[in-house]
């Protein structure tokens, strides 16, 4: 069994570190029908590879609803912020592999679609924040469709990209860094079911816990 010692990892948030994905799949509907609009039963799966300014500006477009940008985002993160705060579950194996990177000396961050400070809420009240030096949003760096956010995550851990993990349960967004050169742990998560097959083939692991006994062995 081959051995993999990176200099640093970077992980997505939403179905990969937190069960948070319930969060966005119903999100989007919601903030229709409070506009007053009747959303597609796809509204979430089109939406998914979007930054949430290009989401807010598909919704009021598509929808013509009758909100601002400003209105819209304000919404949509008054219930998502609560959801972080309060609800939202650590996935099942996440403590083991980040005790096991810090006992390796193994820098780590957040890289995510959401805002910095729902990432942030949600870990320091699951007990896992600490392991993590800082977080990145997409809203800063654009959609995970381009490496931007994970080429900045990876320079501020001071790690080339072929040194760094990525952990990523989104096809796209696993698509997206591995073409960027960076080796791809593909994370299962069940709103994601029907891209398992897509997202072994683009990852150098695939990983149905992020504590999979092998894979914590080929760690150092």
């Amino acid at each position: 069994m081959a051995h993999f010692l990176p200099k640093a990892a970077i992980f997505d948030l939403d179905g990969t570190l937190t069960d948070s994905m319930y969060v966005w799949d119903r999100l989007p509907e919601e903030l229709v029908r409070q506009f007053g609009g009747i959303p597609a039963p796809d509204l979430s799966h089109t939406l998914r590879a979007m930054s949430s300014p290009q989401a807010i500006d598909y919704l009021i477009v598509t929808y013509h609803l009758p909100a601002t940008p400003q209105q819209l985002t304000q919404a949509m993160e008054a219930i998502a912020d609560r959801e972080y705060r309060e609800k939202v579950p650590l996935k099942p194996g996440v403590r083991p592999l980040l005790e096991r990177l810090h006992q390796l000396g193994i820098p780590c961050c957040v890289a995510t679609a959401s805002q910095v400070h729902q990432a942030r809420q949600a870990l320091e009240r699951l007990g896992v924040w600490s392991f993590f030096s800082f977080a990145l949003s997409a809203t800063q760096y654009g959609p995970k469709t381009c490496p931007d956010l994970y080429l900045e995550a990876a320079r501020r851990l001071g790690a080339a990209a072929q040194h760094t993990l990525v952990f990523e349960d989104a096809l796209h967004a696993a698509q997206t860094a591995a073409r960027a050169g960076f080796p791809v742990v593909g994370v299962y998560d069940a709103f994601s079911q029907q891209d398992q097959d897509a997202l072994r083939s683009v990852c150098r692991w695939h990983l149905q816990r992020l504590d999979d006994p092998d894979f914590l062995t080929q760690l150092g």
